[in-house]
């Protein structure tokens, strides 16, 4: 029913330990940020948040609204308890996925999570993630990986 998310990151950790990318990654957690450039990375846990966003499941068949255009597609949830409330996916003039931008949001009484995922093909990755947890507060992290 929806673009199969899982899928595509199954064959871009595939394709990207095959060809051996090397990736100039950035971390930053709180102030302090540090970058470097990286042969042997373990994609599954890298992607591994990418993956999670998946919404192509039978229990959500009707439970996003889904926009197209050219060459975009957007997903938003209809329900404010799901995870994943927006998937932004742009596609090349042959079709292929190249961009994809994720809004996943978690609330409940003790914990607040937000994170906004971006993967550009052959490109850049981006994970933005910011957390509220009652009694211990707020905690920012953003992982850059620039594909050489």
């Amino acid at each position: 029913n929806y673009v199969d998310i899982k899928g595509f990151f199954e064959n871009e950790m595939e394709r990207l330990t095959k060809t051996k990318t090397f990736v100039n990654k950035t971390v930053s957690d709180y102030n302090k940020t540090e970058s470097k450039t990286i042969s042997n990375i373990n994609w599954k846990n890298e992607l591994s948040l990418f993956i999670e966003s998946d919404i192509n499941k039978p229990a959500w068949k009707n439970s996003y609204k889904i926009s197209r255009d050219t060459n975009q597609i957007r997903y938003t949830a209809l329900d404010s308890s799901l995870r994943t409330r927006q998937i932004v996916i742009k596609k090349g003039l042959d079709g292929d996925l190249k961009y994809i931008d994720i809004l996943n949001r978690t609330k409940n009484n003790l914990y607040q999570s937000y994170e906004h995922l971006t993967y550009r093909t052959d490109s850049i990755y981006q994970i933005d993630k910011n957390q509220h947890i009652l009694l211990i507060g707020d905690h920012r992290y953003l992982i850059s990986g620039k594909f050489n």
